[in-house]
């Protein structure tokens, strides 16, 4: 079949341009629920056809069967010549962290619910993609060859140390702080930050302005051996870290709430209880459990 009966064929199932149809990060479930959207109208059109004889029906099995056939085809290019074919994605569930070992020998540690993208194999650039969550990286120092990792369009440049970058989607900030060495921060117009050890940089999404602090930078990987230790954190981040490391969700009033500034270290390995009990002390909060599902109230900090 030559490029223009491929492009008629394509035409034909409503797909104008292959290469934009499977264009994106994160669109193999989109384009399994498309196929699948249209095999399913197929097959209804060829059931309002069934009790019609000649050559309607046959032409409604035909269409069913060409849909399918082009379907099965358009996925075996997605996977096997689309752009995560040379890519290899980690998704880390709640209640779980996990060490990668990265082509260049470079490890990243990930926390409870995050997901990373890096390639099979590095070429000029060592540039990975924390898509969601937080991860700690531990890189492997090379002068010609710069590591890089994006997330939330803040890319974290080095030539070798070790540093976290906190980037989950749910939160309003993301973060990069420094356990050894030296790190560049920037975005896609120019560097924002220069981190040295135990300094972090805090970014509102919004707005995307640098806040650096001195930190215990140590401290921002201890959930790698089940502690969580937050310093003057925003009660979001302080929800979401129970959330991740209990496998619950945990209902609040935003509004109320979003003005606090907590400091807390719980224990992942102990139980959910022992964590809200922790922030009820300090946060001054009630709560109730029940089952996957957790209810706060209090007065918040307005």
């Amino acid at each position: 079949m030559d490029e223009k009966d491929k492009k008629d064929l394509y035409k034909e199932f409503g797909i104008d341009n292959p290469d934009e149809f499977f264009e994106g990060e994160n669109d193999r479930e989109a384009i399994r629920q498309e196929i699948l959207g249209r095999i399913q109208a197929t097959k209804e059109i060829h059931n309002q056809q069934r009790s019609k004889p000649g050559l309607k029906r046959n032409l409604s099995m035909a269409a069913a069967i060409g849909l399918i056939l082009l379907s099965a085809a358009l996925m075996l290019y997605y996977q096997n010549s689309g752009p995560q074919s040379n890519y290899i994605t980690v998704v880390v569930p709640k209640g779980e962290t996990r060490e990668v070992v990265l082509p260049d020998g470079s490890t990243v540690w990930l926390n409870a619910a995050s997901t990373l993208k890096y390639p099979k194999k590095f070429g000029k650039k060592r540039t990975v993609y924390l898509l969601d969550g937080e991860g700690f990286f531990d890189v492997i120092h090379d002068e010609h060859v710069p590591f890089v990792v994006d997330a939330s369009g803040i890319k974290t440049n080095v030539l070798g140390t070790s540093f976290v970058v906190k980037s989950y989607k749910k939160l309003s900030t993301m973060s990069v702080s420094v356990v050894t060495g030296k790190v560049a921060v920037s975005d896609d117009r120019k560097q924002l930050s220069v981190l040295v050890k135990d300094q972090e940089v805090v970014y509102h999404k919004d707005h995307r302005k640098p806040n650096v602090v001195k930190v215990k930078a140590q401290e921002k990987t201890a959930w790698n051996s089940g502690k969580v230790i937050l310093n003057a954190a925003n009660f979001e981040d302080v929800i979401l870290a129970v959330e991740n490391a209990f496998q619950v969700k945990i209902d609040y009033d935003i509004e109320k709430f979003k003005n606090c500034s907590t400091t807390i270290n719980f224990d992942t390995r102990k139980s959910l209880t022992d964590a809200m009990e922790t922030l009820k002390d300090i946060q001054g909060i009630t709560y109730q459990i029940k089952e996957k599902e957790v209810l706060i109230v209090g007065n918040g900090c307005n």
